[in-house]
């Protein structure tokens, strides 16, 4: 009932948004390279769309954000003790940056140490897929960082404020981005890029132009996400994004999101030209590292083939992929787990639905936070349940927030 009952609520969206566009459903399905019969299908509940890259079509179409069209109940099912800290997030990032320096009057900033450490510890949190307990950190280290950036006027210690605040804002980005929060996480990637800016070190300028097309992503705009990639090395110094491992692991990052943003667009060659791109970065990096918690290295180029592959809809690619696919133990948690569901994905498109349980089954072991908050894990566990009508992938898709 939960999945007929998701299917009815999506389509009276896709009517509503369809209606208030002006559109009919055969013009509809005409900018969609699809019939009038499959939008009256779509939008009656008798199909559902499981495909992410038609989702985000059928959004574009609209003229909505992705989130607005699968509502906010579909990407953020399993409310949990995050949200309580979500208006103390906002109020955090909200403060005006020339007034808020009086809402610290005596008071001093934590130790540019101290600082670095607790960043690093909020990160270290994201990769292992923590997300209720960095949420619930993220407002005061929000206001401490702020804090240290204001009390400095000038000089290499307001650079290194700079730069922390940006680093917060790109964590603080990536949580509510996995938590469905796009509005949050463009306000948190748009002041820490401000900062990064300001702080004049290249490293977090191409840090925080990463996690922008990364929100960018999220939001549904892949157009967008491409153009930031494409123009992220625009001011640095010539040739410095292969000077160093940190550099290297920035830039490749960097291109393999733009890979999968151009794969939403279904641009075939420039996927594959940002994904060549990426591979020299890793291989001329030689190793799998975690520069500035960026988990980049050959390995994670294989995830992101992967993901490609899954995008362009070449299954038995896909599954030749997953097949041979090991996540490296040295890759954090969240990496591994995403790994995983994407191999879960491959074969559940290829039909191999035990595998696909078991994969997925593992990737929630894993990061039970993670997969609960992903909408594609839990589409896959409803589709699974639904093939199967076993009680252990019942379970699964119960765990995940799938059915009620």
């Amino acid at each position: 009932m939960h999945a007929i009952a998701d299917r009815l609520a999506f389509g009276r969206r896709t009517r509503f948004h369809r209606e208030r566009r002006g559109l009919t459903q055969g013009e509809l399905g005409a900018l969609l390279n699809r019939s009038e019969d499959w939008v009256y299908r779509v939008e009656s509940g008798r199909i559902p769309v499981n495909n992410l890259k038609m989702l985000t079509d059928l959004a574009a179409a609209l003229r909505i954000r992705l989130e607005d069209l699968l509502g906010s109940a579909a990407l953020l099912d399993g409310r949990d003790e995050c949200d309580g800290h979500l208006p103390a997030i906002r109020s955090a990032l909200m403060w005006s940056r020339h007034l808020a320096g009086g809402l610290y009057e005596g008071r001093e900033p934590p130790r540019p140490e101290r600082l670095t450490w607790e960043v690093g510890a909020a990160w270290s949190l994201y990769q292992s897929s923590q997300y209720a307990r960095l949420i619930g950190l993220l407002p005061a280290l929000l206001a401490d960082v702020r804090l240290a950036a204001q009390k400095h006027s000038a000089g290499p210690d307001k650079a290194r404020a700079l730069g922390l605040f940006a680093l917060t804002c790109h964590v603080t980005a990536a949580v509510l981005r996995k938590r469905g929060e796009t509005d949050l996480a463009w306000t948190a990637a748009d002041q820490g890029d401000v900062a990064a800016c300001e702080s004049g070190d290249p490293a977090v300028i191409l840090a925080l132009r990463r996690c922008v097309a990364h929100v960018q992503l999220g939001a549904g705009m892949p157009a967008e996400s491409v153009n930031t990639t494409l123009r992220a090395a625009d001011g640095l110094p010539h040739g410095w994004w292969d000077s160093s491992p940190t550099s290297l692991s920035l830039y490749g990052t960097l291109l393999l999101n733009g890979a999968v943003a151009a794969a939403r667009l279904r641009d075939r060659p420039l996927a594959d030209d940002l994904m060549t791109r990426a591979t020299g970065a890793a291989d001329r990096l030689g190793l799998d590292t975690d520069e500035m918690w960026t988990s980049f290295g050959p390995a994670n180029v294989e995830i992101h083939r992967l993901a490609l592959a899954l995008e362009f809809d070449d299954v038995q690619l896909a599954l030749e992929m997953a097949i041979g696919l090991r996540p490296s133990p040295k890759l954090p948690v969240e990496r591994r787990a995403r790994a995983r569901l994407d191999v879960a994905r491959a074969y559940g498109e290829a039909g191999r639905t035990d595998e696909a349980a078991e994969q997925l089954k593992r990737a929630f072991r894993a990061a039970p936070e993670q997969m609960r908050a992903h909408e594609l894990a839990r589409g896959l566990a409803r589709r699974l349940y639904k093939r199967s009508g076993r009680r252990e992938v019942r379970e699964l898709a119960l765990g995940l927030g799938a059915l009620d």
